[in-house]
C-alpha cells in the first residue's frame, strides 16, 4: 500500500508538472519573442520546459517549494485545464494537497480567516493592527536583514 501510495503521489507530481508546463506555455504564447530576447533562447526554452517552482522535466522526483504546489491545487482542482488527462486535472495537485491536509491535521486555518485578506489586498492601506506575513528567505530576507544591520549602526 505504501508503495502505491508513493507511486500515485509520483503520478499526481508529474502530471501537476505537465499541466504547469502547458499553462506557462499558454500563458507566454504572444511573448515568445520577449522571453527569448530577455532570457536568451537556450533559457527561454528551459523556462517554457520547466514544471511547478521551475522544476526540470527530468526531476519530478524532487518536491520543492512546496508553497507553490499548494498554490497550483488551489487554482485547478476544480478546473479542465488538461483535457487529456481530466481525472487527474480535476483532482488537482496531489503534493499541495497532501500539504493542506497535515496543515490541517495539525490545526493550522487552511482556509482563511477573517484577517488573512489584509496580506493580499493591495489597495489596503496597513495599520499597525494589520494581520501580516514576512517572508524569511530570498529578497525579503537580504532584504530585512539590510534593514536590521542599518538599525543597528
Amino acid at each position: 500500500d505504501r508503495f502505491h501510495n508513493a507511486s500515485r503521489k509520483q503520478d499526481g507530481f508529474e502530471t501537476a508538472n505537465r499541466i504547469q508546463k502547458k499553462v506557462r506555455k499558454e500563458l507566454a504564447r504572444g511573448d515568445l519573442s520577449y522571453l527569448s530576447k530577455r532570457l536568451g533562447e537556450f533559457n527561454s526554452e528551459r523556462f517554457l520546459d520547466s514544471g511547478i517552482a521551475g522544476i526540470p522535466s527530468s526531476q519530478t522526483f524532487n518536491v520543492k517549494c512546496i508553497h507553490a504546489h499548494v498554490a497550483d491545487h488551489l487554482c485547478r482542482r476544480s478546473r479542465d485545464l488538461d483535457s487529456a488527462d481530466i481525472e487527474n486535472a480535476d483532482r488537482g495537485n496531489i503534493i499541495g494537497e497532501h500539504a493542506l491536509r497535515i496543515l490541517g491535521d495539525r490545526g493550522t486555518e487552511i482556509c482563511g480567516n477573517e484577517v488573512c485578506w489584509q496580506q493580499c489586498n493591495c489597495n489596503r492601506k496597513r495599520v499597525d493592527s494589520d494581520w501580516s506575513y514576512r517572508p524569511k528567505k530570498n529578497r525579503q530576507k537580504l532584504k530585512t536583514t539590510s534593514e536590521r544591520r542599518q538599525l543597528s549602526k
